[in-house]
């Protein structure tokens, strides 16, 4: 099956190169996020980072996601800078996080990203889209490729889906203009590649911060539906929490009640994209942010090569 997967992955992404197939543009600068691998790679920390370090240098960035595993139909707008305006179920966990996390930036949900930054232009939300997990989505033509990369998985072997956790071929990082690699990786990549740090904001409850002392050490139970949760459960115990509980679930879970009823008795803390599907209540969460360094060099790349898509280059902050 990983074969067949290789060879559609293949002859699709020809098509796209040798012009069979044509991207659709948009009348605003695109910057693509995206990755070559299954989950935990950073990247809606990432697109989270860049829709707030663009919009302080004056644009008004709009993020595009499918909204994966959402309940609603058709293109869905989530929030038109002032927060989310449908619940997690109709804009997917991650683009309503998002939504949550930058009250000042539209976001737009579309399995047709084309057709959500459409909708975006139709209601002038703003003058720069962000693609979230876009570097697939070849039908929507970008200004800008980054790729968020996995040292693990770079290290690793190479083995497409349905049986390994790559999208695509390493090869297809040739199209990319950027990559952004966890610092200290020291990964050797054919294109540049700008280093980022995870930073622990805190842990959270009901959008509030806990004061650590106040959780001293306490048993902590840790719970999580995400793609790669040990990164989650080390930052709990980096903290100095009393973590004697650890379970997982699949990626993207809707909890029902009772599961959380038999989870072991202590402060329960999961991770900022699981309490979006558990909405208020008792449980806490960690809020981590990306941090890139030396992102003045990565914001010169992204604005040479939209400079001409725009009517005036915004001054660096």
């Amino acid at each position: 099956m990983s074969r067949l997967f290789r060879e559609i992955v293949r002859i699709r992404s020809a098509m796209y190169d040798r012009g069979h197939l044509t991207p659709r543009r948009l009348p605003h600068p695109v910057i693509s996020v995206g990755n070559l691998t299954t989950g935990g790679t950073g990247k809606t920390p990432l697109v989270i980072a860049l829709a707030s370090k663009f919009r302080n240098l004056g644009y008004r960035p709009v993020i595009l996601s499918r909204g994966y595993r959402r309940t609603s139909r058709g293109v869905v707008v989530v929030s038109r800078g002032g927060g989310p305006e449908v619940d997690w179920r109709a804009a997917g966990d991650e683009p309503f996080l998002m939504a949550l996390r930058l009250p000042d930036v539209s976001v737009v949900v579309g399995v047709d990203r084309f057709a959500a930054g459409r909708k975006a232009g139709q209601e002038r939300l703003g003058d720069l889209f962000i693609l979230d997990d876009g570097f697939q989505h070849r039908r929507l033509s970008r200004d800008v490729d980054i790729v968020a990369i996995s040292p693990g998985d770079w290290n690793g072997t190479e083995r497409l889906l349905p049986w390994g956790c790559w999208r695509e071929p390493r090869s297809a990082l040739a199209r990319a203009h950027a990559a952004c690699v966890p610092a200290g990786a020291a990964l050797v990549l054919p294109l540049p590649a700008f280093e980022f740090t995870t930073e622990v904001e805190g842990i959270f409850r009901n959008g509030a911060l806990v004061d650590a002392g106040d959780i001293g050490q306490e048993p902590v139970v840790a719970f999580s539906g995400i793609a790669r949760p040990e990164r989650f459960f080390r930052t709990l115990e980096s903290l100095g929490l009393n973590v004697t509980s650890r379970t997982c679930f699949p990626d993207h879970h809707v909890f029902r009640a009772s599961e959380l009823r038999n989870l072991p008795e202590g402060l329960r803390i999961t991770t900022e994209k699981d309490a979006v599907r558990l909405g208020p209540g008792d449980c806490c969460y960690l809020r981590v942010s990306a941090n890139i360094l030396n992102f003045e060099s990565l914001q010169d790349l992204i604005l040479e090569r939209i400079g001409s898509r725009t009517r005036s280059r915004p001054q660096k902050s």
